[in-house]
């Protein structure tokens, strides 16, 4: 399974950067697209590992719950 790559705007829209099939790859651009492009949101640049780009879309778009008491505190 790929990984997907995807720039966020403000108003939740969703846009593919690139397709990688590698994480580190992948990883190497968040964080490249992260400090040249959005340095004060990073939440702006969000990588999904699923089988196609509706599904990584969907992933990226739900909010999860919290998998801890920690983190639910924490939100």
């Amino acid at each position: 399974m790929p990984y997907f790559v995807f720039k966020i705007s403000a108003d939740r829209k969703f846009t593919l950067v690139k397709t990688c099939v590698q994480y580190k790859e992948a990883k190497d651009l968040c964080r490249e697209l992260r400090i040249a492009e959005s340095p004060d949101n990073p939440n702006a640049v969000r990588m999904a590992f699923a089988e196609d780009e509706a599904k990584a879309k969907r992933l990226i778009a739900d909010k999860r719950a919290p998998s801890s008491p920690l983190e639910e505190w924490e939100a």
